[in-house]
């Protein structure tokens, strides 16, 4: 056992301490296997289940362990430690239940997103030779999408689980509609309105489907590279051009999406209010993305130092109001993130919900607990808070084989009332 690590008898226990239970996580009422002492009642429990000993991470407590057993103070009241017991239980018990009810919507939205993954792949592999039947497509899609997000009153963003296919550009191009969509909602947008951007995120990249595949999958992209990959915004606009019937605002997002408000950006180095309105909150949702999953991989950043960046580098650049609206629908802790919880625990962000946006559900690291009976948590009903974010780097191997963060985080979302 490491110097962090010790065997302690439950009666040196006190608050604050980090304990690791030496039973199944079944065998017990607490929720987890792993976790910081809040109480003495607590304490008092651990005995009534006739525990000995605990092992104490002392890196991760807030206190030391008592030198020799706490003595009782009589003037403590003792607490129904049957009841609590039994409390706890109900309350475990009713956790898993809620559990099992989210991975059942969970699978109904990776179905939907895995449905809307193909949508589009069909509409990229149709736009180059056949662009009235991709628009067609595209349409019937966002369509479907906007009603969606029209019709719930409380919108959770989740993390997908999806086998990533190197240099697909439909992850990309559909975690742009998805959140344009509710920046949109969010900014008080009508239902065809979102429309609009969502069909403006869905084809906003088009013109790199006239592009060689080799180029775009280039890891060590020349200064050429770069200047021809500049070129798609101009690219899409060409690849639709006799489309007519295409509103100029979806046209005006493919062909500004990488302007700047301070004309730093491609490929016109449009300024201000040169620069469309709806083609501005395409810029913020693409610059996020693209921020988040760089080409060269080992500038990748967590979503919410991303989100930092947003609203400090890029402040001259992006429209504010679309920049913090967007902000606070990703939440502090956008899915994807990887944080320490004020237990001390190590988790993942699987998903946002809007109206809880400081309470996000987290996959908790607890290797008590196999992984594939492990899913995530809503932390407020556990009286547990986020402390802080950390890079996926700083975990430990066995919390980053858990928790898998992804190298590639694919949004979706799912909309509903009440």
């Amino acid at each position: 056992m490491s110097k962090t690590l010790q065997k302690v008898a439950v009666e040196q226990l006190q608050v604050g301490n980090y304990i690791r239970l030496p039973i199944s996580w079944r065998e017990h009422p607490f929720m987890f296997n792993s976790f910081k002492i809040r109480s003495r009642d607590q304490i008092q429990l651990l005995k009534k289940l006739r525990l000995t000993h605990v092992v104490v991470d002392l890196k991760r407590s807030d206190a030391g362990v008592l030198n020799a057993p706490a003595i009782p103070n009589l003037a403590d009241s003792v607490p129904d430690l049957d009841k609590m017991k039994e409390q706890m239980l109900q309350q475990k018990q009713q956790g898993i239940s809620e559990l099992k009810e989210f991975r059942r919507e969970y699978k109904k939205h990776e179905r939907e997103y895995a449905d809307s993954l193909a949508q589009l792949r069909a509409i990229n592999n149709r736009l180059p030779m056949k662009p009235m039947e991709g628009l067609m497509l595209s349409s019937k899609l966002i369509k479907q999408m906007a009603a969606s997000l029209s019709a719930g009153s409380q919108v959770t963003l989740h993390l997908m689980n999806d086998d990533i296919r190197p240099d697909d550009p439909s992850y990309h191009a559909l975690n742009v509609t998805v959140l344009a969509m509710m920046l949109a909602k969010r900014v008080g947008m009508s239902e065809e309105e979102i429309a609009v951007v969502g069909q403006g995120g869905l084809l906003h990249d088009c013109g790199k489907l006239l592009l060689s595949k080799s180029l775009l999958s280039k890891k060590q992209p020349s200064k050429a590279d770069l200047r021809e990959m500049q070129r798609h915004p101009i690219l899409g606009q060409e690849l639709l051009r006799n489309q007519s019937h295409l509103p100029r605002s979806i046209t005006a997002m493919i062909s500004q999406h990488h302007e700047f408000l301070d004309g730093s950006g491609y490929p016109k180095g449009l300024k201000g209010n040169d620069i469309e309105p709806l083609a501005q909150l395409i810029a913020v949702v693409n610059t996020y993305d693209d921020l988040c999953h760089p080409r060269d991989k080992t500038r990748t950043r967590p979503p919410g130092t991303v989100l930092g960046m947003l609203y400090k580098i890029f402040k001259d650049k992006l429209n504010n109001h679309y920049v913090q609206q967007f902000i606070k629908m990703m939440g502090v802790y956008p899915p994807g993130s990887v944080v320490q919880l004020s237990s001390g625990q190590f988790g993942l962000v699987t998903s946002v919900d809007s109206e809880k946006l400081l309470y996000p559900r987290v996959l908790v690291y607890d290797p008590a607990i196999p992984r594939q009976e492990a899913a995530a948590i809503a932390i407020d009903t556990q009286g547990l808070t986020i402390e802080r974010s950390i890079v996926a780097s700083a975990l430990t191997p066995e919390a980053f084989q858990y928790l898998s963060p992804k190298e590639r985080i694919s949004y979706f979302y799912d909309s509903r009332n009440g």
